[in-house]
């Protein structure tokens, strides 16, 4: 599913971001990326979404080599994946139904599908009751859920969430984990960037652990890794 093959990215600073990563995600797979700030795992997740070029090595998504992507199939590789935000990134002046669709339109979808898909994903995130409502009238994990909707209303093979919980209390963090649980066990793939020890030691999933670029430590279920290296 996702593939890195001795990827390395070096910024034009001279940061060595990524060095000699070698990493391989199966399809249906549930994976968390920790690691410090400026430890190298959002470069990956931009390398991921072809914000980023590396400067060496390959990177594959569905067994395709998409270092090698055309910029004109950029637009269909990022529709493949859906993108949840630490700031939600709503559209301010449309409510819930429409910032759902707003990302179906995005790809062409007709009117009846819309009518169709968002009600679907509003109630599979428990806010088919909050249709109507704007962002600025919810909660902080009630807008982080109608960002979790928008990113899988176009049924994504993977998820990529980026500090998902960073703006939230705990209890709401817990619930959007649980959430994107119960999207990863209808089948999605999804890859967590964290800094959330405490989620990512209850919650018993794949750790993939960076530290100045370097991946240090892949435990397959879940497991310690050394709390400095969250900080």
């Amino acid at each position: 599913m996702i593939r890195f093959e001795n990827v390395y990215k070096t910024y034009a600073t001279g940061v060595e971001a990524v060095k000699n990563a070698n990493l391989e995600i199966d399809k249906g797979e549930f994976a968390f990326i920790v690691g410090s700030s400026g430890s190298g795992k959002s470069t990956m997740i931009k390398m991921l979404l072809k914000e980023l070029e590396p400067n060496s090595g390959r990177i594959y998504i569905n067994g395709a080599d998409i270092t090698k992507l055309p910029k004109n199939k950029v637009p269909n590789l990022r529709r493949s994946m859906g993108v949840v935000f630490q700031d939600f990134r709503l559209l301010e002046d449309k409510n819930v139904y429409e910032n759902v669709a707003y990302a179906m339109r995005v790809i062409g979808a007709g009117k009846r599908a819309i009518k169709r898909q968002v009600p679907n994903v509003l109630s599979l995130v428990g806010l088919l009751n909050k249709a109507k409502a704007y962002p600025n009238e919810l909660s902080g994990g009630e807008q982080q859920r109608v960002a979790v909707a928008r990113a899988i209303v176009n049924n994504p093979v993977i998820l990529i969430a980026d500090e998902p919980t960073g703006n939230l209390d705990a209890e709401n963090a817990w619930e959007i984990m649980s959430l994107l649980n119960d999207i990863n066990r209808r089948g999605t793939t999804v890859v967590v960037v964290t800094h959330a020890k405490d989620i990512v030691d209850k919650m018993e999933k794949r750790v993939i652990a960076i530290d100045k670029g370097v991946i240090y430590s892949d435990i397959k279920r879940g497991g310690y890794i050394n709390e400095h290296k969250y900080n």
